[in-house]
């Protein structure tokens, strides 16, 4: 998906007259990835900034991939207006571009466009501050051919309940939770929503050192067990960040690509029967990089090893009104000598991980 950039400032509210009112702008968000041999496009519609809903998907279109003097490939799509394909022949010497119908008749053509080479990244790199972590990205092209970079990531980090659950009700009865069904232990993962851009054009070295990604505050589930960052990098040409770089002044403090936008950006798909309709997005080709690191709490320094914490009060429930819940109440353990006269209950946040994000299901990189 095509990200928005988040700007931290004082701003008055703005609300521009040209996109007030009825909006009907068509968003394209495509990349084809010479690496996995696969294409990915997303069409929406953006909507009015003063507006309260969701912008919608273009459902039903038809999305063709064409390559230059060649073949072509017709795209998968799904009930939420993405649509793909794999499998893919992808030739890093030909251009390719994205062909466009929509249910309602209308046609788009994007640009041609070139597979981009895309240099390794050199390292993903953290550094603790006093009451929170940066992560930093660093790559260079010693072929001085890529000038303009983006990236985006996706972070998946381990949570856990203060206290974990041991029964659940089930027809008026305590059941003892199974190992494989403990609610304590979670895994978030969620994909970045900035933009993220650099260029080496005006450096003395075609270098880009210690580009910040993402700033982590102290405290946060992110790192209160172990947490991972997925690092995707790819070369994009001089058109696509200039597209990017008007995007991050359109929508800073506003929003998103696929949120209420501002202000026009030009990008490369054009409508065959009018010249003049607006259309937002862009379409690129590439090679794409990538890179994971692991973070352990262990390993942060002490200051900022801050547990989250949640107000957890404590219940003891006697046996009589414990029957009376309702069946996949949670509860911790029972008490008493012997025989449970009761059972000690909580908020389900802080017996069920599931509550704050996230599932129970390890992730297979893990």
């Amino acid at each position: 998906m095509l990200p928005a950039l988040v700007f931290f400032g004082c701003l008055d509210p703005y609300s521009p007259p040209d996109v007030k009112g009825d909006v009907d702008i068509l968003v394209v968000d495509g990349f084809l990835s010479s690496t996995s041999s696969s294409i990915a496009v997303r069409l929406s519609h953006a909507i009015a900034l003063d507006s309260a809903g969701t912008p919608p998907p273009e459902l039903d279109a038809t999305v063709i991939l064409e390559e230059q003097n060649g073949a072509s490939v017709t795209l998968n799509g799904t009930p939420d207006g993405n649509y793909a394909r794999a499998g893919l022949s992808v030739d890093i010497g030909k251009q390719y571009r994205l062909h466009i119908k929509t249910s309602g008749g209308k046609e788009y053509f994007s640009d041609f466009v070139n597979v981009i080479k895309t240099p390794e990244i050199d390292s993903v790199a953290w550094r603790a501050g006093n009451q929170n972590l940066t992560i930093y990205v660093n790559t260079h092209d010693a072929s001085g051919e890529a000038r303009y970079f983006y990236w985006d990531y996706v972070e998946t980090y381990e949570h856990h309940a203060q206290f974990p659950a041991g029964y659940i009700m089930m027809a008026h009865e305590p059941r003892p939770l199974a190992l494989s069904e403990r609610l304590d232990q979670c895994w978030t993962t969620q994909p970045s929503t900035n933009i993220f851009i650099a260029s080496s054009e005006n450096l003395s070295i075609n270098a880009i050192r210690n580009f910040p990604l993402i700033v982590i505050p102290a405290g946060t589930p992110q790192l209160s067990i172990r947490y991972s960052i997925l690092v995707r990098q790819r070369a994009i040409s001089k058109e696509a960040y200039v597209f990017w770089t008007q995007l991050q002044k359109t929508t800073e403090s506003l929003g998103g690509l696929f949120d209420p936008m501002p202000s026009q950006v030009e990008g490369n798909v054009h409508s065959t029967t009018d010249a003049h309709e607006p259309i937002l997005g862009f379409f690129s080709a590439g090679e794409e990089r990538q890179e994971r690191i692991f973070i352990r709490h262990d390993e942060l320094p002490v200051d900022i090893r801050i547990y989250p914490h949640y107000f957890c009060p404590s219940d003891s429930i006697k046996l009589g009104a414990v029957k009376a819940l309702p069946d996949y109440t949670l509860l911790v353990y029972p008490y008493g000598m012997g025989l449970p006269e009761g059972y000690i209950s909580t908020s389900a946040i802080c017996m069920d991980c599931r509550e704050v994000g996230g599932v129970t299901q390890k992730p297979d990189f893990w």
